[in-house]
């Protein structure tokens, strides 16, 4: 979880200037909502405890919203901002309203899948899923949405489906980690243990301290009848949890 806050927050302060270059909008409230983004990044609310950096950007860009010129920008923050909240529900209705705002940026449904699957709304992520995958031009947008619809067959037992949508996420981007994760996962399900093997291991290069390859991993080799190395994966596995 801490990991993916982490990249989370990483994620807001990347869009947000991404946002207000390419739109090339002056707005104070949205630079006031950047701007407390970037006190949260430096932990500023340690020093000062009474300081709620997150609170005001959000208070910021409520502000932004009601701005006609600032509004799509400022909806798509307070989704992320919820996002990394761990609140999909709400982030969902405020990646919605800028997909509304914006048909053009397909590349937004992939955001709005992963909320839905946050909720265990796995047709609807499906669906946003596809929409991101067939409306985006974007190679890495195709690859995540791929990497979504993989990960919603997981969860539907469809284990040929899941295979198929993370090999296309790989064909678009060969070092994506995850895709090669969920690769590894369906093929174990599939029982194809040695190309999971394979696959799990060339995913352990890229991450060495993932305890769900690792798990994964273990799984393969006992199912292929190679014990010791089953072990020391799952060694590993309980070592990477003791970790903080």
């Amino acid at each position: 979880m801490k990991k993916h806050r982490a990249l989370a927050l990483t994620l807001l302060v990347v869009i947000l200037g991404g946002t207000l270059v390419q739109a090339n909008v002056s707005s104070e409230f949205l630079s006031n909502g950047f701007a407390a983004l970037y006190y949260h990044a430096v932990r500023l609310e340690e020093t000062f405890p009474r300081v709620n950096p997150i609170g005001m950007a959000i208070t910021e860009f409520e502000k932004a919203a009601r701005d006609g010129e600032t509004a799509g920008e400022a909806m798509l923050m307070m989704g992320l901002i919820y996002q990394y909240l761990d609140r999909p529900g709400t982030a969902v209705g405020y990646f919605l309203e800028f997909a509304q705002d914006h048909p053009e940026e397909m590349w937004i449904y992939s955001f709005i899948g992963d909320m839905y699957a946050e909720m265990g709304r796995l047709a609807e992520a499906e669906q946003s899923y596809r929409k991101a995958a067939y409306g985006s031009g974007e190679e890495e947008v195709f690859a995540q949405a791929y990497v979504g619809l993989g990960n919603t067959a997981l969860e539907k037992g469809e284990y040929a489906q899941a295979k198929e949508a993370f090999e296309k996420a790989l064909n678009h981007a060969g070092d994506y980690f995850d895709a090669r994760l969920g690769l590894g996962k369906a093929l174990y399900y599939l029982e194809e243990y040695d190309d999971a093997i394979a696959t799990l291991e060339v995913a352990q290069l890229q991450a060495p301290r993932s305890i769900a390859m690792f798990y994964y991993l273990g799984l393969s080799y006992e199912a292929a009848g190679r014990d010791d190395q089953a072990e020391h994966a799952f060694i590993r596995v309980h070592e990477l949890r003791q970790t903080p």
